[in-house]
This record gives C-alpha cells, sequence and structure tokens, in this order.
C-alpha cells in the first residue's frame, strides 16, 4: 500500500471536500513546517474536530470516495446489519449529527429488497414520537446510487451494550424502560404500524435516559382487515416471529407478537439470560421447542413484586388469547406494575384505577363547567377545543369516556366522536360516549350508529344531569373491599 506524506493528505482532503484551505493553512501553522510526514497533521485536524478516525483512515489509503453521502458527510460506522450499515454523520452547513442507514451495494439490484428499504424509510416519516427515532429522509445519493435512510442521531447505546455491562438491571429501571417502548409501540401500532422486530439492539438509550425504537416498519405495515396485509403483497419475516407465529397460529402482523417480543426484552432486561436458546440456525429459532422450553423468571434472581412477574408471563403467554391483546392494553398493565414498584406498596395495582374522560367543547365557560363538575365526580379531565386533539389523544392513551358538544363543534365533532367510538370498537377497547346536540341538530340523533354505552342528548341539559349520565355509563370501579 503506497504512503502518502502530508502533502499528499491535505490535497486528497481538499479535494474530496472534507477540509478548507484556511483549515488546513491554520494547521501548517501550528506544525510549524508545511509538508512532512502525515501523521502530525492527521493527529492536529483529529484533534481539532475536522477530521474523525473514518475519515483518517480512508485517507491513509488513498480512498476518494465515500466521505459523503446525500451531502452528510460519514464519521464513522455505528452498526452493521444482513441489509445495511449505519453511519454517524454530520450535515455540513448545521452541524446537527445523524444516523445513516445505507443499504448494502450487493442489495441495490434486488428490487424487492430496496423496495422494503424505502418502505421501511417512509413508514418512518409517517412516525413522530418521543420514543421512536426519529426519520428525517429516505433518497438515494446521485453519485454513488446507494440507498439511505437519515435518522435522528440518539447519543448513547443500545439495551444489549448495557447489559453487556451491567449483566442485568433493577426492576423499576428495567419498568421505566420497558413503559417508554411499550408507549412507542401504541403509537406506532395507532398508526397501523407493527414493529416486527423487537431486541434488544433495536431499544435504544439516550443519554437523557430515554428509551427510543428504531427499525419499525421494516416487515410490519399491515392493513387493518383481520390483520392481513393487501392480496399479493410481499411482506419479509423476522424468523423469530416467524418461528413464534408458526408455533401459536396466528398470523402474520399480529401486534401480539410484537408483545410477545416486547416480554422477551422485559426478561432479558431483569434476569440478564435470554428467554430463548441464541441461535444463528433459522432451523433452531424456526423450531417450536424453541418457544416452549422458556424458564420461567425465578424468585431468586428478580426481586420485585407478584404484579411484576405476572406481568412477564402474560406477555409472553404462548396462547396468544392470554396475553395483552393491544399495545394500549399492555400500557395500562405496565403503569400499574411500575406505579407498585416505585412506591414499594405491595397489591398497589389492586387499587381502583382513576376514571379518564376526554371533553371537546368550544365554548370556554363550558369548558371549565365541565371540567369541575367532572373533577367533582372522581374523573381526570382532559379538555380541548379542537375535535382533532381527542383522536391524538386516543391514539396515544386511550380514555375511559368521551363527551363532545356538536353544537359547539358542528358536523366535524359529530364525525370525530363516530370516528373515536368506532376505533375503540375495533381495538376492543372500552369507551364510553355522550354526544351533546343543540336543538337545531336534534335529526342528527338517529343518524349516530347505536353502540352499547353511547348516547345522544338534546339541549337543554343541565351540568347534574350531565354528570349522572355519564356515571351511568362509567361507574366507579370497585375497591379492594367491594365498596365504590
Amino acid at each position: 500500500m503506497a504512503t502518502f506524506d502530508a502533502n499528499a493528505i491535505a490535497q486528497l482532503a481538499l479535494k474530496v471536500g472534507l477540509v478548507s484551505e484556511s483549515q488546513i493553512q491554520d494547521a501548517w501553522m501550528e506544525l510549524g513546517q508545511k509538508g512532512g510526514e502525515a501523521e502530525p497533521l492527521l493527529k492536529i485536524l483529529e484533534r481539532r474536530s475536522i477530521l474523525a478516525p473514518y475519515q483518517i483512515s480512508k485517507l491513509r489509503k488513498g480512498d476518494t470516495d465515500g466521505y459523503f453521502l446525500g451531502g452528510y458527510k460519514i464519521l464513522y460506522k455505528i452498526a452493521s446489519g444482513s441489509f445495511g450499515r449505519v453511519y454517524r454523520a454530520e450535515e455540513p452547513m448545521s452541524g446537527r449529527s445523524v444516523a445513516i442507514k445505507v443499504l448494502r451495494k450487493r442489495w441495490s439490484e434486488d428490487d424487492h429488497t430496496i423496495e422494503l428499504f424505502e418502505r421501511e424509510g417512509r413508514v418512518g416519516l409517517g412516525l413522530r414520537h418521543p420514543n421512536i427515532v426519529e426519520t428525517l429522509a429516505v433518497a438515494q445519493d446521485p453519485v454513488t446510487k446507494q440507498y439511505y435512510i437519515v435518522m435522528e442521531f440518539v447519543e448513547g447505546g443500545n439495551l444489549r451494550d448495557i447489559l453487556a455491562i451491567r449483566n442485568k438491571l433493577e426492576p423499576a429501571e428495567a419498568m421505566r424502560f420497558i413503559e417508554d417502548a411499550v408507549s412507542g409501540i401504541a403509537y406506532a401500532y395507532s398508526k397501523g404500524v407493527t414493529h416486527r422486530d423487537m431486541k434488544l439492539t433495536n431499544v435504544l438509550i439516550s443519554s437523557q435516559g430515554a428509551a427510543k425504537l428504531v427499525d419499525l416498519g421494516l416487515a410490519g405495515i399491515f392493513i387493518r382487515k383481520g390483520l392481513e396485509l393487501e392480496a399479493g403483497e410481499k411482506m419479509d419475516r423476522t424468523v423469530d416471529y416467524a418461528g413464534l407465529e408458526k408455533r401459536t397460529g396466528v398470523k402474520s402482523g399480529d401486534v401480539r407478537s410484537d408483545i410477545y417480543f416486547l416480554g422477551c426484552v422485559l426478561y432479558e432486561m431483569l434476569t440478564g439470560r435470554s428467554p430463548l436458546l441464541m441461535t444463528r440456525d433459522p432451523r433452531v429459532r424456526m423450531s417450536p421447542n424453541r418457544f416452549d422450553s422458556v424458564t420461567p423468571m425465578r424468585r431468586d434472581e428478580v426481586k420485585g413484586p407478584p404484579s411484576l412477574f405476572l406481568l412477564v408471563e402474560r406477555m409472553m403467554s404462548l396462547d396468544p388469547k392470554a396475553r395483552y391483546q393491544t399495545p394500549s392494553q399492555l400500557l395500562d398493565a405496565v403503569h400499574e406494575v411500575r406505579r407498585e414498584i416505585e412506591s414499594g406498596v405491595p397489591g398497589a395495582t389492586l387499587k381502583p384505577a382513576v376514571r379518564s374522560v376526554f371533553v371537546v367543547e368550544k365554548d370556554e365557560r363550558l369548558q371549565d363547567a365541565m371540567r369541575e363538575g367532572f373533577k367533582e365526580k372522581g374523573f381526570r379531565v382532559y379538555v380541548a377545543a379542537d375535535p382533532a386533539r381527542a383522536v391524538d389523544r386516543f391514539n396515544l392513551q386511550p380514555f375511559d369516556a368521551l363527551v363532545l358538544d356538536a353544537g359547539t363543534t358542528g358536523e366535524e365533532g359529530r364525525y370525530t366522536f363516530e370516528h373515536i367510538l368506532k376505533d375503540a370498537v375495533r381495538k376492543e377497547v372500552a369507551c364510553a360516549g355522550i354526544l351533546i346536540l343543540s336543538e337545531e341538530q336534534a335529526g342528527w340523533a338517529k343518524e349516530v350508529p347505536q353502540q352499547p354505552k353511547v348516547v345522544v342528548l338534546v339541549r337543554p341539559l343541565t351540568l347534574k344531569q350531565l354528570q349522572r349520565k355519564l356515571e351511568s355509563l362509567v361507574p366507579a370501579p370497585a375497591s379492594p373491599n367491594g365498596d365504590r
């Protein structure tokens, strides 16, 4: 391999656009000479954060390409996978750090792989949640013709890295991470996306301590018609998911598979060992015996309440019907177990949950009246003037009841009411509904689809009447001793 001196390295760095003339001149000034061996110059440029080790290694080899992709400066490789490599990169104009996933060149001629890769990126562009790594762009580099996805860079490591150092986590910390992960999964599911590759390396932990999911949508888009893909659409499944679904008899795209593997992630955080036999052999990973031979967590290895063991057991039940049926349902359970662990009060999960109601009302005077009136009856109250806010809230975390005043929100409010209650039936989530109509809108009452625990009230209407109706639809839960 040819050896390059400082002048040759400087010229190459200028040619490929890694440095400016002024940066090179400043380096010569500090070096005290122009030329000589390359290493002193490279050390100065690295110390000044002008060049990264990845770039320096390529300059030493005389490489003339591979420094930029789509205008982003490549700093170093973060990870490698079957289909792509992930690099940390920098946006030259702003200096913002990003992560770039690049499809391996050997797949760049495979139309189906390109389709999956670009589809993952498009799905990511439509997901905006604090516990999901943000996707910024999906493109093909005009020079190298490589396909790539630009994502936010998460300063930190993944769960596998953390467990490699710490072996296992305390229940309180593990529950915090799993709550973040489930929150991201619940949001994605509300957008019609399942993860399909839940594992330790796809849960990143930021330097602020938040868990963020990566690689959503690579094989997880589905149409909500019996959780099946549209006819003729191809979808690759990870081997682990395929093995589980073969064993349990569910169709591809079933969100309960994500719930199972989230259980595996929680199990490993708590115990420091995988519940499944880890192997690269796809035949073993597809074997039903792999899922039949899971050893339950032991009480002597995890210092947590019985509710924690029951949570993991239910998440990882081989019978899909015995698992939590939706991410929102799982999120509620995680909230309760985490509350019990952090409070240190045994049986805290048996306490009655606070009932929640979302009020959509444009009249500020009526907003205040309903807020105070429903709080008086023990409800947690959310209030908004814009009907769309209720949809967003329901997608993130379903509420127990919806009270919507179509008298002030009009047809948009009515359609939002019907949409949320229909969505609740589809998601198998209990949600009562009260639609308030003005006298002029009374004719709409016959057009609202009839559902259990859904009523239409026409003005004139008093707050006490509204309170009584809400309490009849969502009665206070019984306490452990049977009282209300």
